[in-house]
């Protein structure tokens, strides 16, 4: 089945430069996910292991996935919720690209003249729509993400700090590399991830957005899991030098559709990052080790091993969503100790 994508920007999914620098280009170029001790290219140059927050949370799910994922390069069949989350990410994207000083100016007035419909109205515009209409309720999360960013707007107004509602960066597609040593071994880290948003904090420091189209639960779980993927966008900053978007203070995510599949509803976190950074550097330290320790050693295991006895919750979560479910010899391992 062929799923309905839409996107209304020019240039791809990135709006900034990939690269600070023809090192940075370079060293990606030498990177790849399928890395493996002493590989070299056919100029017999080292090459090194390619990292993202999807690879490392993929791992932490399950390092069998990881495998047949990122260095067998099995494909996955896209689903319903992951074309929704790309067509919102999209359509937010192109409309922070339409949002400049002029249109700011524009807003501002209305609002100083309290004709707020208007004001909304002239902004609402800017959010483009597919000719036959979305197919997965991108529009109620659209709406509901606009509605929040229009209240946030509003305190901006009445707070005289409306250049604080508009992003400094949008999109950020981030490179940085790093050398790694795990059991005496030094091996070449090359980074690559996408910031969705970066909000000056009107202090000089800054605080990074990310944007979620998923179901949100009020658990612990939920708040480290997004944790983790904050310092990871905070750390990329950090190492690739854009010194223009540091110190981050601040990192927030949204969840404008939180309510989908029995979620706990819309939820909007911003946090302060001086204690919760330090906590949160420590779990992705100790993900990257195992994973550059997985590749060292060539071992991938399933989630499901001879020692589980009964299914868990990992028989649905996360292997019953797994695109490689058949094909992993965890999974048909506890089929068979349950017949």
């Amino acid at each position: 089945m062929s799923l309905h994508k839409f996107n209304p920007n020019d240039k791809g999914f990135t709006e900034e430069a990939a690269y600070l620098n023809e090192e940075l280009e370079e060293s990606y170029n030498m990177s790849t996910y399928a890395w493996h001790p002493g590989m070299v290219d056919d100029d017999n140059n080292m090459m090194k292991l390619r990292m993202t927050k999807s690879t490392l949370t993929t791992f932490k799910m399950c390092p069998r996935q990881y495998y047949y994922q990122y260095i067998l390069r099995i494909p996955q069949g896209e689903t319903i919720p992951m074309v929704r989350g790309t067509n919102v990410h999209n359509v937010v994207e192109y409309f922070w690209k339409q949002i400049n000083e002029d249109v700011l100016e524009v807003v501002k007035k209305l609002l100083d003249e309290d004709k707020q419909i208007t004001a909304k109205k002239l902004l609402e515009d800017f959010l483009p729509t597919p000719e036959d209409g979305f197919h997965y309720e991108e529009g109620t999360v659209i709406e509901q993400w606009f509605e929040w960013n229009w209240l946030r707007l509003l305190v901006c107004h009445t707070d005289k700090t409306m250049n604080l509602w508009q992003p400094v960066g949008n999109e950020l597609e981030v490179h940085a590399m790093e050398d790694i040593e795990v059991d005496g071994v030094i091996v070449p880290v090359h980074y690559k991830g996408y910031v969705d948003r970066v909000f000056s904090d009107g202090q000089g420091g800054f605080i990074v957005m990310e944007l979620k189209t998923g179901k949100w639960k009020e658990k612990p779980y939920k708040y480290s899991g997004m944790r983790f993927e904050m310092e990871f966008y905070r750390m990329m900053l950090v190492k690739s030098d854009y010194s223009e978007y540091l110190p981050v203070t601040q990192w927030a995510w949204e969840y404008p559709y939180g309510q989908v599949n029995g979620g706990d509803g819309a939820t909007w976190v911003i946090e302060d990052t001086k204690k919760l950074s330090r906590y949160a550097s420590k779990s992705i330290k100790t993900m990257q080790e195992k994973v550059i320790r997985a590749h060292l050693n060539n071992d991938f295991p399933p989630v499901h091993t001879e020692n589980c006895k009964t299914y868990c919750r990992h028989t649905t979560m996360p292997c019953g969503y797994c695109d490689y479910i058949d094909i992993c010899p965890g999974w048909n391992m506890i089929k068979e100790m349950t017949l």
